[in-house]
């Protein structure tokens, strides 16, 4: 229902709370209307609306919820704190503590706009979850005042149309979801689609309406096929519903499944509800006799319930004239679980299974990462990855059950598992086989994992990791590990820096006091490890240090003499050695990384003013050097072996080396090898290239 396009009363919010709540808490509710009435007499909407239509809005998304009467209340009451003159000591005087509680809560969040400023958008978004740590209310009132406020979003100019709209489907729909509140989900992401997308939407919904005649006779065929058959059975206590899809549905499943429009609508999708569990299976085998199902196309929802709660057998199923059928079997319970969601916590509070405990377990998961999170612009990018959850379910080798999300890895597994097992894993197994980190696992398979007490993880497990807990464990563990490099690399570049100004100025205790003040770090460690990280330039501190008004920065380069023991890493897609031109990058997880100036990932680095230093690189020779080179050869018998011997000679070893075919002629050798710097690996191409049948080498 659209109450944007109806004038609502305090009684049509009576109306549905007669059906859960006694006359005393609905006097209750009243009169916290009549509170907010006159504490917003005055204020309208965008849309001319007396302001007090929005709180009563948002109570009666929530009372069709079925939440408690201090929810109710404090929806009333949500706006009254930041916008009116009414204080949290009157809320307290006439409702109590616990709506009063509530109502701070969600007036922490009033100023929760996703702006494009990205480091507020994250500390915002951060700020809601710990509001929500304390009472999931606070977050059942703040969908709802968003899906209030997407109704009737049509009062604002189409900019912000558009920023609300896609703030809502990147942020509220996915915590509705995840909180399994579908019906608040569903309408929500119907809402974005059609400001985000309104031709899509518009073309769409047409042919919904030009094709509703004949769904709906194959809807009541199927129907009455179904009903028939159970009677049969003499199954009678069933309620059969066959549902239209919605727009966004249609236009998700036409992207993921790259699927006709006409495609999709061929679906019909059914729910069977009977009294309790034990029937679910009995009507899916009955359901399988009537229609053919669809190989590979069942799900078990009821045995491995979704992490929001959400349980449900689902089969697709061939139906009369080739019709394909989805057909959900569940329960009267767990269908109500299913339409609230958390909000079925309030009304089976005993139970621990309910939909409560699950969001409990994910917003601990949750506290977790933002505890670990070096900044909120962490949290919001890690968090975000968990609110789009397709699960898999894996086995531990004791039998437990792990639930993760779709493209979730073995290593992902290990930290789920323990922040510790995880940290500490040397190698895994995948129903009984080798599995890499990397492997993406598949429901139903039980991983193993080993570990070492002397494993630390690598930076290049962020790359694997695809799970928020996963990632912030080992951002962390890598901070731990590499604190005292992060140290010596951030001192290193500062003390460079001074001593290439040495002449222009002196630095005295004062200077330093003052820089550390107004970058707030407690010390001089500290505001080494955050220029190690990035998190400060150099020259902001140099600037600091010696300038007033913080004027274009002093610091354009540096010298770097020896490279071993300090956090400098050396990039991959380059490899450059002593003797080519090269800049660096300083990083959140490898500290300073150098390339070489004709590197297109040093370019596009640059063009995104990422930090960057041009570098004098002056190493001392007896260290090596990894760098790659490619040799295509005529496919002779022997060539490799002439090529390896060749790079022996000069007293070099080689990394790793892999065949490149290319055709019947020409064959390709990339090997990867240690130099000390140009002159060495001149003398490598040189040599290489003197031999008979090598038709070209170059670096890689």
């Amino acid at each position: 229902m659209n109450l944007f396009v109806k004038k609502i009363q305090v009684n049509d919010l009576s109306k549905i709370l007669d059906s859960y709540m006694s006359k005393d808490q609905i006097k209750l509710v009243k009169k916290a209307y009549y509170v907010s009435e006159k504490a917003h007499y005055g204020q309208y909407r965008h849309s001319g609306e007396s302001y007090v239509s929005h709180p009563l809005s948002v109570a009666i998304i929530l009372a069709e919820l079925k939440l408690d009467y201090f929810c109710i209340i404090a929806a009333l009451l949500h706006d009254c704190i930041e916008d009116t003159s009414l204080t949290q000591d009157d809320i307290v005087k006439d409702f109590g503590d616990e709506v009063a509680h509530i109502v701070q809560g969600v007036s922490k969040l009033t100023d929760l706009e996703f702006h494009t400023n990205i480091d507020k958008q994250a500390q915002n978004f951060r700020k809601l979850f710990l509001a929500m740590s304390t009472d999931m209310r606070v977050m059942m009132i703040k969908l709802a005042d968003r899906l209030h406020n997407m109704r009737t979003l049509k009062s604002v100019d189409i900019k912000k149309q558009l920023k609300i709209a896609k703030e809502t489907s990147e942020i509220h729909a996915p915590i509705a979801r995840r909180l399994g509140l579908n019906s608040i989900r569903a309408e929500l992401e119907d809402l974005c689609f059609q400001v985000i997308h309104p031709y899509r939407y518009k073309v769409i919904t047409k042919k919904i309406k030009k094709q509703y005649g004949n769904s709906k006779k194959n809807l009541n065929l199927i129907h009455n096929e179904i009903e028939n058959r159970l009677k049969q059975e003499k199954i009678y206590e069933v309620k059969i519903i066959g549902r239209g899809k919605q727009p966004y549905s249609i236009y998700k499943k036409m992207q993921l499944k790259q699927l006709k429009f006409s495609r999709v609508l061929d679906m019909y999708a059914f729910r069977i509800i009977v009294k309790d569990a034990s029937k679910c299976y009995q009507i899916l085998g009955i359901i399988h006799n009537l229609y053919k199902p669809l190989p590979g196309r069942f799900k078990d929802y009821i045995a491995l319930p979704k992490s929001n709660g959400y349980q449900s057998l689902h089969s697709i199923l061939f139906g009369p004239n080739k019709i394909l059928i989805e057909v959900q079997i569940r329960s009267e319970d767990m269908d109500f679980m299913s339409e609230y969601g958390i909000a079925a916590h309030w009304h089976y509070k005993s139970e621990d299974n309910t939909p409560a405990n699950l969001a409990s377990n994910w917003l601990g998961s949750l506290l977790e990462i933002q505890q670990r999170s070096g900044n909120s612009k962490d949290f919001l990018e890690d968090t975000k990855n968990d609110l789009f959850p397709s699960e898999v379910f894996v086995f531990t080798p004791q039998g437990d059950i792990v639930q993760l999300p779709y493209g979730a890895t073995v290593l992902d597994f290990a930290y789920a598992i323990h922040t510790k097992i995880g940290n500490h894993m040397i190698k895994a197994k995948i129903d009984k086989r080798k599995a890499s980190f990397a492997e993406k696992l598949k429901s139903g398979q039980t991983i193993e994992i080993f570990t070492h007490k002397k494993s630390k993880p690598d930076p290049s497990w962020l790359k694997i990791a695809m799970t928020a807990k996963a990632k912030s464990s080992i951002k962390t563990k890598l901070k731990e590990n590499s604190s005292a490099e992060l140290i010596q690399l951030g001192k290193f570049l500062v003390q460079n820096a001074i001593d290439y100004h040495a002449d222009s100025f002196k630095i005295d205790r004062q200077a330093w006091e003052n820089c550390l003040k107004d970058l707030k770090c407690n010390n001089k460690s500290e505001l080494y490890i955050k220029i190690a990280l990035s998190e400060i330039l150099v020259s902001v501190v140099l600037n600091k240090l010696v300038l007033k008004d913080n004027d274009a920065p002093l610091v354009k380069s540096i010298v770097i003499n020896k490279t071993q023991e300090k956090a400098i890493s050396f990039a991959n897609c380059c490899y450059p050695v002593p003797g080519d031109k090269v800049a660096s990058i300083l990083t959140t997880n490898k500290g300073l990384v150098l390339h070489r100036v004709i590197c297109s990932n040093l370019i596009r680095a640059k063009q995104k003013n990422e930090q960057w230093l041009d570098v004098d690189w002056r190493p001392d020779y007896s260290e090596e050097f990894k760098t790659s080179i490619r040799v295509y050869v005529e496919n002779r018998r022997g060539m490799l072996a002439s090529i390896v011997n060749v790079i022996s000679k000069i007293g070099i070893n080689i990394e790793n080396l892999e065949v490149e075919e290319k055709d019947n002629y020409v064959k390709a050798f990339k090997l990867l090898i240690n130099v000390s710097g140009v002159n060495q690996l001149n003398q490598v191409l040189h040599n290489i290239k003197s031999l008979e049948y090598v038709a070209s080498i170059e670096r890689v």
